[in-house]
């Protein structure tokens, strides 16, 4: 049974934003480099306080927009947040790796795909508490859109942890925009083929 998807839904999601940001992350595209180094090594290795307190980020759920064809379509935003982030979820860590490698990111990859999402929900949870910063990535696009993190985005809202949306790249928009069909309104629909056992 397919599934319909209003964009409007989109806009009325209720998901959680992070704190007020500090001034020199707000100012982060004015600074000669918006992307901040990784930490060495032996820092890193801290306790997840430690860590956490070490980055950039507020403790959240990221869902990261990833480039759907071009490595170049990414945003600041993403790149800070894929560099200062915990963990990296990711749908297929043999492919995120090329894209982490191009921009010299080195945050640990953990997979996170359709047959594992479940095993991995309450590990990752269970860092969100400690207040970890983890990304989520799919293969290309936005993680939830007919890709894995849709379901983890629901437990953390329940469970009033942040989810914060980076934005960037979506094949559905990008191939809308140069259709030349009306877009004043219009819906998104995907279908999941459940396997039978």
């Amino acid at each position: 049974m397919a599934s319909l998807l209003r964009l409007q839904a989109l806009f009325s999601l209720k998901l959680a934003t992070p704190r007020r940001l500090p001034s020199h992350l707000r100012c982060a595209a004015a600074v000669a480099s918006p992307l901040p180094r990784r930490l060495p090594a032996a820092a890193s290795n801290g306790s997840p306080e430690q860590r956490a307190s070490e980055t950039d980020l507020e403790s959240g759920l990221y869902l990261v927009a990833t480039p759907i064809g071009n490595l170049e379509d990414i945003t600041l935003r993403a790149l800070r947040v894929l560099k200062c982030a915990h963990v990296i979820l990711s749908e297929d860590t043999r492919h995120s790796g090329k894209l982490l490698q191009h921009y010299n990111i080195k945050t640990p990859l953990l997979s996170f795909h359709k047959f594992n999402e479940r095993e991995r929900e309450p590990i990752i949870l269970k860092r969100l508490h400690e207040g970890e910063a983890i990304a989520v990535i799919s293969d290309a696009g936005t993680p939830g859109i007919s890709d894995p993190g849709m379901e983890l985005a629901r437990l953390c809202a329940t469970e009033k942890i942040p989810v914060i949306p980076i934005p960037g790249p979506s094949a559905a928009i990008a191939a809308l925009s140069a259709s030349g069909l009306p877009t004043e309104e219009f819906t998104f629909a995907w279908s999941i083929k459940k396997s039978q056992a």
